[in-house]
């Protein structure tokens, strides 16, 4: 996990110089204008039934993903600690 968070660190620290140079900032400016506008505008169902909306969403693929995620192995090995996978345990 931090070697995937470092990563994208890296990514990001050699992506900026990179769009300033190739004269893409106003490309990425203009979409996050965008995306916040979006995001912004008015609707007609109210915002805070849309933010629990979300919150509930992100919950439910949350439970979702760690119930299709797949059986790990036992960290310690040597104790015989049962996994997922042992049909005894």
């Amino acid at each position: 996990m931090r070697r995937n968070l470092v990563t994208a660190a890296i990514i990001a620290v050699l992506a900026a110089p990179a769009l300033y140079l190739l004269g893409l900032w106003a490309v990425v400016a203009e979409g996050l204008v965008l995306g916040w506008s979006f995001l912004a505008e008015s609707t007609l169902v109210p915002n805070w039934l849309l933010a629990l909306l979300t919150i509930c969403a992100i919950i439910v693929a949350g439970i979702v993903g760690t119930a299709l995620r797949p059986p790990r192995e036992s960290a310690f090995p040597e104790t015989s600690e049962p996994t997922d996978k042992d049909p005894a345990g």
